[in-house]
């Protein structure tokens, strides 16, 4: 029987140690606590509600209250710390955040809702993200916008910086999927010259004439209930992640059969590009240091190795 999610967690790259020095108010800092304390309750209606049209209406509500939270002046400021049921993350250079999180329906599939808070001090200035994830065919190979956006809720947010000076963020996502397989990936998030959002790159180099080398992101699909690991190990400087294997060699099509073998492949940053390594841990290495596997039915506020 299907694990259902339960939690959302808030998995924070920057956390302010200086809070006196934000501009937000007392009294701004007032009214968003309200808000805070109101979304909460909605968010756990939103995912905890066994009626589907409950859960529908509560999060068209939480989208309509987070709206109108964020139009308080220096919003961005306010860190949301006990909403810990959607995701939100902001990277170290502060230029925005990104909030997303899932609404499940009863046939075990999910639609995806998020929003982009960028850090403007003229005002709110908030990009919605569209889940177009049913209607792209390619998804590995596609670069998608803001109203195309392949759904999913984010873990955790690496920057990177190439020899140009552009900036990917890299961004790790759980996808429920459906009743018999979950997805996770790594998304590249970007901003164009009209500073919108654009998803996907082509940053993988799997080696010579492979065919993946296109891929604008990474994604794996297994078996609902494997726990699989795709994370970011700081002490290795490398992105980890489990080996699949089907259940046998007749279930090689149906990823829902994937599980890990116990081996662990990876990316290694270098020369511009996330380089693939096909073996990370070698035999005499007894416990791998890799990152804890996302685990959205244990309440904790974060996981996995600390910078």
């Amino acid at each position: 029987m299907r694990k259902f999610i339960t939690s959302f967690f808030v998995f924070t790259s920057l956390a302010f140690s200086a809070k006196a020095q934000l501009p937000i108010t007392p009294q701004q800092t007032g009214e968003m606590m309200l808000y805070e304390d109101s979304l909460k309750s909605v968010a756990d209606s939103m995912l905890d509600s066994r009626d589907e049209m409950v859960r529908q209406s509560s999060c068209y509500a939480f989208i309509k209250m987070m709206v109108r939270a964020l139009k308080t002046p220096n919003s961005f400021y306010y860190q949301f710390d006990s909403l810990t049921r959607i995701s939100i993350l902001q990277p170290e250079d502060s230029r925005f955040r990104i909030m997303t999180w899932g609404l499940r329906y009863d046939n075990g599939t999910f639609r995806y809702y998020g929003t982009i808070q960028i850090n403007d001090p003229k005002g709110l200035k908030l990009i919605p993200l569209f889940d177009y994830s049913s209607f792209i065919q390619k998804p590995t190979d596609t670069i998608t916008s803001a109203d195309r956006w392949i759904g999913a809720i984010y873990y955790r947010l690496i920057p990177i910086k190439t020899s140009s000076g552009k900036t990917y963020y890299t961004l790790f996502g759980w996808d429920g999927n459906n009743s018999s397989s979950n997805i996770k990936l790594v998304e590249f998030l970007s901003f164009n010259s009209k500073s919108q959002p654009v998803f996907g790159a082509a940053l993988f180099d799997f080696g010579p004439r492979d065919p993946r080398n296109k891929w604008k992101r990474y994604m794996i699909e297994f078996k609902e209930d494997a726990e699989t690991t795709l994370n970011y190990d700081y002490d290795l400087s490398m992105i980890i992640t489990d080996h699949l294997q089907p259940a046998s060699e007749s279930t090689k099509d149906e990823k829902s059969t994937y599980v890990p073998d116990g081996s662990y492949e990876g990316f290694k940053w270098e020369n511009n590009k996330w380089h693939y390594v096909e073996n990370v841990f070698t035999s005499t290495q007894a416990e791998p240091p890799f990152p804890d596997p996302v685990d959205f039915n244990k309440k904790q506020k974060e996981y996995g190795p600390k910078k």
